[in-house]
């Protein structure tokens, strides 16, 4: 089972139509000779959190507590952070679970809600997705007075200078402060058919050099460097970003440290002994704030993608294992960025007009990479298998971020005196309200003020209401979405083209046209220019997710192939439908929440 986050069933087909997805690839042997939906529609709020754990329970929010990618409890206090569909303990079982209880060995690499946190969360086999654990290091680095020799070769002491942006200390915020000693040396490579010096630096988490040092690099190549901790393991990626004409000064990047776990310990270090480190997510901050170039984002989509390949076949080949389910991300993180299909977005015109078929050829491109990996994972497993592909989303192309905070807090909703306040999954948000501050006698009318009010937010150019949907209790129970400890008084979801901020920024509108093209919002109020800067893909996207279940360009891809999979079109299915259809090829009972029966059922 392969989850491949943010991939909409009418872009494969169209790329299937079109022959951006070559004929002799993953995704047309699947439909040639296996199973295929026309869609797959996900749970409301399609976004990454909620529609995985619906895709691993068959069960919806209402049943699992997961309704949103961040959300809160009516029992935590009012000043804690969100809660998080990534790390938020399930009240569902999961086929994992289900498989595992009836004998049956599993295998996750990279599976929402299996992780180190509670020994009812893991697998037999393993590699957790990894989370950042501090913060990501810009250092200009100049040569000092002092060397070392170490048998033929120098190593001369590098120092950040008074313009670098971080300090040479390997941070896990709460946990570590490591200081990084950073060396320059020349090493010999084949250039020109000639051997000649190449500046290199070394980098060590101490201060002897003799006995090793952490990592390496030169040139443009990447390096990871791999730091243990009280038994925990942190992975960093390392890049030279440019160096002077001299090659004496440096610009270094080093991404944010990841804590690494896997079960057991001898199958982690297999597959990092076959695969590497972890690279590291793309660093899209540092991307719109020009911290890195695009080529090197896509150095880092890249090394992910493959890295997400080469786990899986790794895992794959052990052979210790009924289910394996895999995941690239790889779609999801390049369509957020490049999604531009709407002329109202604020890039559409950029480079002269040129930008959105730039832009369009790019996103085939990781379609087709994505579609070789598959064919290459295809081909490296065991005969017998059986192959179910999913997405947990498709992807709606966004014009305009809602500051929703802001439009409360304007309207006469307080957010800044905690009356109220929302948590946003993408293109939908839950409403809280604080039920210390309002009492039950004013709340339903509370409710119902707030709730006329979000209607009255109007599209600029439309005329049309922003809020597709603002849903009470009674709502959320009809879209499978209401749970009595987590749900919020109030829901809303966008129509499309329009993303939600939870950020109360008073200097900021209450709608802002989104871009992460900092040239295109040059001339707007700093304010405006830092909230852009800093937006996350999720907010402030090209497209964007967290969309109701009917909304087209949000639905997802089922594909199947395999000996016991039948050669059909199926239509119409449902992501509740996966969980049963994994446990039918399994031949197990499907998890204790399931709510639908598989795809498989009727379909001969």
């Amino acid at each position: 089972m392969i989850s491949l986050d943010g991939t909409p069933d009418y872009l494969v087909d169209r790329f299937l139509k079109s022959g951006v997805l070559p004929a002799n690839g993953a995704f047309a042997k699947m439909k040639k000779y296996g199973a295929y939906a026309e869609t797959m529609l996900p749970v409301n709020v399609a976004s990454t959190g909620p529609s995985h754990i619906a895709l691993f329970t068959g069960a919806s929010p209402s049943k699992t507590g997961i309704v949103g990618n961040s959300f809160r409890s009516k029992d935590q206090p009012w000043d804690q952070p969100a809660l998080s569909a990534f790390r938020q303990p399930l009240q569902s079982e999961t086929i994992f679970q289900a498989a595992m209880r009836q004998g049956k060995k599993v295998m996750v690499l990279g599976g929402v809600s299996v992780d180190n946190l509670a020994p009812e969360r893991k697998v037999d086999y393993m590699h957790m997705y990894p989370q950042a654990a501090g913060p990501s290091l810009l250092l200009n680095l100049v040569p000092t007075d002092a060397e070392i020799k170490i048998g033929e070769n120098y190593f001369k002491l590098l120092k950040v200078d008074a313009s670098s942006e971080s300090q040479p200390v390997f941070e896990v915020t709460g946990k570590l402060k490591m200081p990084l000693y950073i060396y320059q040396t020349d090493s010999v490579a084949i250039v020109a058919n000639s051997l000649q010096p190449v500046k290199q630096i070394i980098i060590d988490n101490d201060a002897d050099l003799s006995n090793g040092f952490a990592a390496s690099l030169s040139g443009s190549s990447w390096s990871t460097m791999m730091v243990r901790d009280k038994e925990k393991q942190y992975v960093s990626s390392i890049r030279i970003l440019n160096t002077d004409a001299a090659h004496r000064n440096v610009r270094l990047f080093m991404s944010a440290p990841a804590e690494v776990y896997g079960y057991p310990d001898g199958f982690l270090q297999h597959l990092q002994q076959t695969c590497g480190y972890w690279p590291g997510e793309p660093e899209n901050r540092k991307q719109t704030s020009g911290v890195i170039s695009e080529d090197i984002w896509f150095e880092q989509v890249d090394r992910l993608a493959k890295y997400f390949r080469d786990l899986i076949i790794a895992g794959m080949q052990t052979n210790q294992w009924d289910l394996l389910f895999g995941y690239f991300s790889t779609l999801d993180d390049v369509q957020h960025r490049y999604t531009l299909r709407d002329q109202r977005q604020l890039d559409y015109k950029a480079e002269q007009g040129k930008r959105p078929a730039r832009y369009a050829s790019l996103i085939e491109r990781y379609f087709q990479k994505v579609d070789n990996y598959l064919l290459d994972i295809m081909n490296a497993a065991p005969r017998g298998t059986n192959f179910v592909i999913v997405s947990d989303h498709g992807m709606i192309p966004v014009h305009t971020t809602v500051l929703l905070n802001n439009y409360m807090e304007r309207s006469g909703f307080f957010v800044s005196r905690k009356e109220v306040k929302s948590f946003s999954s993408g293109t939908s948000a839950h409403i809280y309200i604080n039920q210390s501050l309002i009492e039950s006698a004013e709340r339903t009318v509370y409710i119902k003020r707030l709730a006329q009010r979000l209607l009255l937010l109007r599209d600029s150019v439309t005329g049309e209401p922003v809020f597709e949907l603002v849903a009470d209790h009674e709502k959320q129970k009809e879209l499978g979405l209401y749970h009595a400890a987590y749900s919020g008084d109030l829901f809303v979801s966008c129509r499309a083209g329009y993303s939600i901020s939870d950020r109360l920024l008073s200097d900021v509108p209450v709608m802002v046209q989104n871009s992460f093209d900092p040239e295109l919002f040059q001339q707007q109020q700093q304010a405006i220019r830092n909230f852009l800067v800093n937006g996350t893909m999720n907010e402030t996207g090209r497209a964007v997710h967290g969309n109701l279940a009917t909304m087209r360009q949000g639905q997802s891809i089922f594909y199947a192939l395999g000996p016991d999979v039948p050669r059909k079109k199926l239509g119409k299915i449902f992501s509740l439908q996966i969980a049963a259809t994994i446990a039918d090829l399994l031949g197990i009972d499907p998890p204790g929440d399931v709510e639908m029966k598989g795809v498989f059922v009727h379909a001969n």
